[in-house]
């Protein structure tokens, strides 16, 4: 079958691929190559949207920082015009410096921060254990770290338990002293500055001024470009199957029942998608069944219509015949009440199969199941109804198994017997066909096979047996020989007892008929379980 394939809004001939329902597809809507489920995908997208700006940040605190050393590197230096200027470079070359000493770092690591600041207003110094191991600066203001340490401030300071530090503003003069005691060893740091004459650093301020305010622009502008993109990213994982879907559902509304969209993701869409094949196929399935079942209907009411009107024409003609006195003797009067007889009792089975396949169609509601022992009910029906049975033809030989037990209706295993022993007789071309009924167990499952000796049946007709009105024998007049409803009873109640039936050829000659029903479940074994 070849089907039809939506891809991008164009339609074009394709063979449908293996699946529940490609067989019966035409249609296929493709939605979706990805692995990444959308639950996945939000989550990624949140991370995104946090961790992005953060590295962005990064990336913009690092170029600040570059563009600092660069600053510095041209000559332009930092100078402390406020104590709140001087405090904050004061601490900045604190955290740099003793963060290298603790990973014992070389003194060119940190260096660099302290020889930002101006070198002429500036005066950086490092003691370790009362050496100075580094200095910076205008070492004219050398005098003025010593008066600090004439004044008892470091005295104080070193007095002091753990590491301390000390601050002062004296007009236009700025002073910071740091103790801080590492792996045993104590360091001070000194920072000296003068507020700058003549000279100023508004430059650089202005520049930084304008470079937070680029800042938190670009990190806005980041955030929300990152922001459309992911949800457009997102949007667009969700909104496709749902128009896929919408497609879908607009093809079922025009009548294509063929329509099955194809979901490559491992996504919340694909339950949906499932489902919605599911439903298309289902519906196309019951529109079939429907049209099938309408088919059949019809053809249900002709033939029955054909075969109540060849015994009642016969039935009509004989009754005329009689109120025209045409049987003019005793004997041709009854040998004319026969033939009524033997056709009202063609019609009288019709209507009774009519009526049991009608009963069938309802269900368990008209034939309710039970527990039935199948080899004592057969062999109890097959000695009610012997007798009658070899007066028309037929030898029996009868084997069963001990306690095959079926949930099952009485009314349809008695049916089934009576139709296929009935079909036997009706059949043979023989005076006497022998018949062999044998009841087993096969696993999990019961067998009733009935075989005949008679003449078979065409292999081509073999398929066709179950159906109703089917005869092997294409003279439909020849209502005597069975209505066509027979096999048909037979195969609708094994269907109904949950079991199948099968037709076979024999070899040189004759037909075997199968019919498997599942063995009673008592107490989670069957009997076969029990019986071992």
């Amino acid at each position: 079958m070849m089907g039809i394939s939506y891809d991008k809004g164009n339609y074009r001939i394709r063979t449908p691929a293996d699946s529940f329902c490609t067989a019966a597809a035409s249609g296929v809507l493709k939605v979706g190559d990805s692995s990444v489920n959308i639950r996945k995908s939000l989550i990624l997208s949140h991370i995104a949207v946090c961790i992005l700006p953060l590295f962005m940040t990064l990336f913009v605190v690092a170029s600040c920082f570059a563009g600092l050393m660069m600053y510095a590197a041209s000559g332009n230096h930092v100078m402390a015009e406020s104590s709140f200027q001087f405090n904050v470079v004061s601490n900045t070359i604190k955290a740099a410096v003793f963060h290298g000493i603790r990973h014992r770092e070389d003194v060119s690591h940190y260096a660099w921060v302290m020889e930002i600041m101006d070198p002429l207003q500036t005066y950086v110094a490092l003691e370790k254990d009362g050496n100075l191991i580094y200095s910076y600066g205008n070492e004219k203001y050398i005098s003025e770290a010593r008066a600090l340490d004439e004044t008892g401030i470091r005295r104080e300071l070193d007095d002091r338990q753990g590491n301390s530090s000390y601050s002062m503003t004296d007009g236009d003069r700025y002073y910071f002293l740091d103790k801080e005691i590492i792996r045993d060893e104590t360091y001070h740091l000194y920072t000296i500055a003068h507020h700058p004459r003549e000279r100023s650093d508004a430059a650089i301020e202005k520049a930084f001024r304008a470079m937070s305010r680029f800042i938190l622009l670009a990190l806005a502008v980041f955030i929300l470009i990152t922001s459309y993109l992911l949800s457009k990213f997102i949007i667009g994982r969700i909104l496709s199957p749902l128009k896929e879907l919408e497609q879908g559902a607009g093809e079922i509304r025009k009548g294509n029942l063929s329509v099955h969209l194809v979901h490559h993701r491992h996504d919340e869409f694909s339950p949906a998608i499932e489902a919605f094949n599911m439903m298309a196929w289902r519906l196309k399935r019951s529109l079939e069944e429907r049209e099938e079942e309408e088919e059949k209907r019809k053809e249900l009411i002709a033939s029955i219509s054909h075969d109540i009107r060849t015994p009642l024409t016969s039935i009509k003609a004989y009754v005329e015949g009689l109120e025209d006195h045409v049987a003019s003797t005793p004997a041709m009067q009854e040998r004319y009440l026969q033939v009524i007889h033997k056709k009202a009792d063609v019609l009288e089975r019709m209507v009774e199969q009519l009526l049991l396949l009608t009963k069938m169609d309802i269900g368990e509601r008209a034939l309710p199941l039970e527990t039935v022992d199948l080899g004592s009910l057969t062999s109890e029906f097959l000695e009610e109804n012997r007798v009658n049975w070899q007066k028309n033809g037929a030898e029996f030989t009868f084997h069963a198994e001990e306690n095959v037990s079926v949930a099952g209706s009485p009314l349809l295993i008695e049916r089934i017997v009576e139709n296929l022993i009935s079909n036997s007789i009706k059949y043979k071309t023989d005076d006497v066909v022998h018949i062999e009924v044998d009841v087993r167990k096969g696993g999990t499952e019961a067998i009733l096979s009935v075989k005949d000796d008679g003449p078979g049946v065409p292999k081509e007709s073999l398929g066709r047996l179950q159906e109703a009105f089917y005869r092997t024998d294409k003279a439909r007049s020849r209502t005597e020989n069975g209505s066509g409803l027979g096999l048909s009873i037979v195969a609708r109640a094994a269907e109904l007892m949950k079991g199948r039936v099968e037709f076979k050829n024999r070899m040189p000659h004759g037909l075997e008929v199968i019919l498997t029903l599942p063995l009673e479940v008592k107490n989670g074994k069957t009997d076969t379980d029990s019986g071992r």
